[in-house]
């Protein structure tokens, strides 16, 4: 069985796609359409300027480029490009926000053994 922190593999959730549920897994995510529900991933997940998730997000790393209603959490690396809409709570380690992203919500920054714990 291999190792999940090893796994290289990259499922899409497509721009036509609506899903209603929660989502966990290992490997990345590139989310294009609509998801409603809660997101844990061990790995990176990649937000489309067309993408849209309303539910609670937990990843390794996070770009994103579209709009998220809910809080987000993030082990290592939070992008929000230019287009993101964030409504909600942020706790990560390392944020980068580019100019024009949008967030509505409070942001705090960690160490990550107190990510780890939360």
């Amino acid at each position: 069985m291999r190792d999940k922190k090893n796994i290289e593999e990259l499922s899409i959730i497509s721009k036509h796609m609506i899903i209603k549920g929660n989502l966990t897994g290992a490997g990345d995510l590139k989310i294009d359409g609509r998801i409603e529900g809660d997101i844990s991933i061990d790995g990176n997940i990649f937000l489309s300027e067309c993408g849209e998730v309303t539910g609670n997000i937990s990843a390794n790393n996070l770009a994103c480029n579209g709009k998220v209603t809910g809080s987000i959490l993030v082990q290592e690396k939070l992008t929000l490009e230019s287009k993101s809409k964030i409504m909600g709570d942020i706790k990560t380690r390392i944020i980068i926000i580019e100019e024009g992203a949008e967030l509505n919500g409070k942001c705090i920054a960690v160490k990550s053994e107190e990510i780890l714990n939360s």
